[in-house]
């Protein structure tokens, strides 16, 4: 399906721009019952690149040769072998036209937005506005899972090599081979229709761990025609993105040169990561584990729960502030701090106990008090309260501050707003949050 909140759908307008017309995409349809049929004399048309970055493609193998499209998708396609991509094994894929292999659903969109972004599990070897119908073909795309002895003996060599210390022992048991040969943009207009772009996905896993070669060989736009792009010079100020995308709105990779003019560049990087440099045009990304960035898989420990960048847990036991401090230092973090609206309305749909039942322990620590100077309060980890900032006082709160009140919390009784009482009392005790970062994610324990 199409996630229209993260790649939205061309208008009237752009579908009608340059040499595809809403009549050419009805007429694709109408010949996909053809496409077997014109599969060997496709793929004969075509000589494949000579680059050592790519695996082999096109006349000579298994591959599937896609039919032309503009936004177009392979369908889901059935894997022999999961894939285990960002923490989930996956049993389908789909190639997709704008120079993308998703999971869980196909992504025909053409705007790159920044990853992280949720919905779409992606993995861009180029995203941007792609259309391989010009003319009637305006490129090739080609896929095919293979365990051809020879591709996995190369695809464990590529691992083995790029990182001995780490995955010296991988033993590649499934390849999965998509190469976008030649392919052209949408909007193409005079010597845009010139413009062409070859690039390649490499799916590598050992049905455990994960790995991912793009592989490039030449690059001629940036980008198609839409989003303020030039159809004759295939620029514009929304470069394709090259990355991967967990879906999840945190977890995602991005290459240096994504969305910016380096991508021409692309064909002659050299991946300062692996131990061994890999050929010329080859960028390596490990994509079982989950990522934030350009850092190492982080993972929040099992009996903690993730929200965005930190790990939390709920102490539905109450105790006194101090007590509730110590407790959370036991485990090397500190109490949540409640910065935003976000944060405050999250809190409250998590305390479902608390909004049920009676008596005492009705409320939740903030992690705000004004211990070390009456007056002033600052959040636990240090950092200065801003008055002019979030808050959300009970209507009495700040006005009956004194020298025996000085840590906040989220009381029921006041619609869990924040009030103020005593850090240490037998009548005040309350639940709390302890937060913390998140660690490196262990590696996955193998069969």
């Amino acid at each position: 399906m199409v996630r229209a909140a993260a790649y939205p759908l061309k208008s009237q307008s752009q579908l009608q721009n340059g040499d595809s017309t809403q009549r050419d995409k009805m007429r694709q349809f109408i010949v996909t019952a053809c496409l077997l049929g014109s599969l060997v004399v496709a793929s004969a048309q075509i000589t494949p690149v000579t680059n050592s970055a790519f695996y082999p493609y096109g006349p000579g193998t298994a591959d599937v040769l896609d039919g032309a499209a503009d936004d177009g998708t392979s369908g889901a396609l059935s894997l022999s072998t999961p894939f285990p991509f960002f923490g989930t094994n996956f049993n389908e894929l789909y190639v997709n036209t704008n120079g993308d292999i998703s999971f869980g659903g196909e992504v025909t969109g053409f705007t790159p937005t920044p990853f992280p972004v949720t919905g779409n599990r992606v993995i861009a070897a180029y995203f941007t506005d792609i259309n391989t119908s010009n003319g009637g073909r305006s490129g090739y795309i080609y896929r095919r899972e293979t365990t051809d002895a020879g591709i996995l003996a190369r695809a464990t060599t590529d691992i083995q090599t790029a990182f001995p210390a780490k995955f010296g022992d991988f033993v590649a048991t499934w390849v999965y081979v998509a190469t976008w040969h030649d392919v052209g943009i949408f909007g193409a207009s005079g010597d845009g229709h010139n413009l062409r772009n070859t690039f390649q996905l490499v799916l590598i896993t050992d049905g455990c761990k994960s790995f991912t070669l793009f592989n490039y060989h030449q690059i001629q736009f940036l980008q198609g025609a839409t989003n303020d792009g030039n159809g004759v010079t295939g620029t514009g100020p929304n470069p394709a993105q090259v990355g991967v995308n967990g879906g999840d709105g945190i977890h995602y990779t991005l290459h240096p040169y994504s969305n910016t003019v380096d991508l021409y560049n692309l064909p002659t990087w050299v991946d300062p990561d692996p131990a061994v440099p890999g050929p010329p045009g080859r960028w390596y990304r490990r994509t079982d584990l989950a990522t934030t960035g350009d850092g190492p898989p982080l993972a929040c420990p099992s009996s903690w729960r993730t929200r965005g960048d930190i790990c939390l847990k709920l102490h539905s036991r109450p105790l006194d502030y101090v007590t509730a401090k110590a407790r959370c230092a036991e485990y090397g973090a500190r109490i949540f701090n409640i910065r935003s609206q976000a944060d405050n309305e999250w809190l409250i749909g998590h305390l479902t106990r608390y909004l049920t039942r009676t008596g005492k322990g009705r409320g939740v620590w903030t992690g705000l008090t004004d211990e070390e100077t009456e007056g002033t309060f600052a959040w636990e980890d240090g950092t200065a309260f801003d008055e002019n900032g979030y808050t959300n006082w009970a209507t009495p709160a700040p006005a009956i501050n004194n020298e025996d009140l000085g840590c906040v919390y989220m009381d029921k009784g006041f619609g869990w707003q924040w009030y103020i009482t005593k850090c240490v009392s037998r009548k005040q005790r309350h639940a709390f949050i302890c937060e913390k970062d998140p660690a490196p994610a262990p590696e996955p324990v193998c069969p």
